[in-house]
Protein backbone atom coordinates (compact mmCIF):
# COMPACT_ATOMS: atom_id res chain seq x y z
CA UNK A 1 0.00 0.00 0.00
CA UNK A 2 1.27 3.47 -0.79
CA UNK A 3 2.09 5.96 1.93
CA UNK A 4 4.74 6.96 4.38
CA UNK A 5 5.52 4.80 7.37
CA UNK A 6 4.07 6.11 10.61
CA UNK A 7 4.75 5.68 14.28
CA UNK A 8 2.03 5.38 16.86
CA UNK A 9 2.24 6.33 20.51
CA UNK A 10 -0.90 5.38 22.40
CA UNK A 11 -1.66 5.60 26.10
CA UNK A 12 -4.07 3.63 28.23
CA UNK A 13 -4.55 3.87 31.99
CA UNK A 14 -6.18 1.20 34.12
CA UNK A 15 -8.41 1.88 37.09
CA UNK A 16 -6.49 1.54 40.35
CA UNK A 17 -5.92 -2.13 41.12
CA UNK A 18 -6.77 -3.26 37.57
CA UNK A 19 -3.32 -3.01 35.94
CA UNK A 20 -2.58 -6.74 35.98
CA UNK A 21 -5.94 -7.67 34.49
CA UNK A 22 -5.53 -4.99 31.83
CA UNK A 23 -1.98 -6.23 31.14
CA UNK A 24 -3.22 -9.79 30.56
CA UNK A 25 -5.52 -8.43 27.86
CA UNK A 26 -2.87 -6.14 26.37
CA UNK A 27 -0.42 -9.04 26.12
CA UNK A 28 -2.95 -10.90 23.96
CA UNK A 29 -2.62 -8.17 21.31
CA UNK A 30 1.11 -8.53 20.74
CA UNK A 31 1.46 -11.74 18.72
CA UNK A 32 -1.46 -11.24 16.31
CA UNK A 33 -0.57 -7.59 15.77
CA UNK A 34 3.06 -8.36 14.96
CA UNK A 35 1.80 -10.82 12.31
CA UNK A 36 -0.45 -8.25 10.63
CA UNK A 37 0.37 -6.99 7.15
CA UNK A 38 2.13 -3.66 7.34
CA UNK A 39 3.33 -3.96 10.94
CA UNK A 40 7.00 -3.10 11.40
CA UNK A 41 7.12 -3.11 15.20
CA UNK A 42 4.71 -3.27 18.12
CA UNK A 43 5.66 -2.91 21.77
CA UNK A 44 3.69 -2.26 24.94
CA UNK A 45 5.47 -0.47 27.77
CA UNK A 46 4.48 -0.10 31.41
CA UNK A 47 5.26 3.16 33.21
CA UNK A 48 7.76 2.58 36.02
CA UNK A 49 6.35 5.45 38.11
CA UNK A 50 2.69 4.67 37.47
CA UNK A 51 2.09 0.94 36.90
CA UNK A 52 -1.54 1.62 35.91
CA UNK A 53 -0.28 3.50 32.84
CA UNK A 54 0.71 1.68 29.61
CA UNK A 55 2.13 2.98 26.35
CA UNK A 56 1.94 1.40 22.94
CA UNK A 57 4.85 2.14 20.61
CA UNK A 58 4.15 0.96 17.08
CA UNK A 59 5.49 1.39 13.58
CA UNK A 60 3.39 0.72 10.49
CA UNK A 61 4.24 0.83 6.79
CA UNK A 62 1.40 3.33 6.26
CA UNK A 63 -1.56 4.94 7.94
CA UNK A 64 -3.82 2.62 5.93
CA UNK A 65 -2.27 -0.46 7.53
CA UNK A 66 -2.71 1.08 10.99
CA UNK A 67 -6.35 1.89 10.29
CA UNK A 68 -6.92 -1.70 9.18
CA UNK A 69 -5.31 -2.85 12.43
CA UNK A 70 -7.87 -0.87 14.46
CA UNK A 71 -10.64 -2.86 12.75
CA UNK A 72 -8.99 -6.27 13.25
CA UNK A 73 -10.91 -8.81 15.33
CA UNK A 74 -8.34 -8.95 18.14
CA UNK A 75 -8.40 -5.15 18.59
CA UNK A 76 -12.20 -4.99 18.47
CA UNK A 77 -12.42 -7.82 21.04
CA UNK A 78 -9.84 -6.11 23.26
CA UNK A 79 -11.91 -2.91 23.30
CA UNK A 80 -15.07 -4.78 24.22
CA UNK A 81 -13.46 -6.90 26.95
CA UNK A 82 -11.41 -4.16 28.63
CA UNK A 83 -13.87 -1.27 28.59
CA UNK A 84 -14.55 -1.60 32.34
CA UNK A 85 -10.80 -1.71 33.20
CA UNK A 86 -9.84 1.61 31.61
CA UNK A 87 -9.87 4.77 33.72
CA UNK A 88 -8.92 7.33 31.05
CA UNK A 89 -9.97 7.12 27.40
CA UNK A 90 -7.21 5.78 25.16
CA UNK A 91 -5.15 8.54 23.58
CA UNK A 92 -3.58 7.77 20.20
CA UNK A 93 -0.96 9.96 18.53
CA UNK A 94 -0.04 9.30 14.89
CA UNK A 95 3.49 10.51 14.29
CA UNK A 96 6.06 10.82 11.57
CA UNK A 97 9.80 10.93 12.21
CA UNK A 98 11.47 14.25 11.51
CA UNK A 99 14.56 13.55 9.48
CA UNK A 100 15.53 17.17 9.02
CA UNK A 101 17.04 17.58 12.51
CA UNK A 102 20.66 18.62 12.67
CA UNK A 103 23.09 16.33 14.48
Amino acid sequence: MPGQSIRIVAEVTAHAGQAEELWRNLAELVEPTRKEAGNISYDILQDLDNPDHFLFYEEWESREFFERHLESPHVVDYGRVTRHLIAIPVRISLCTPRTDAKA
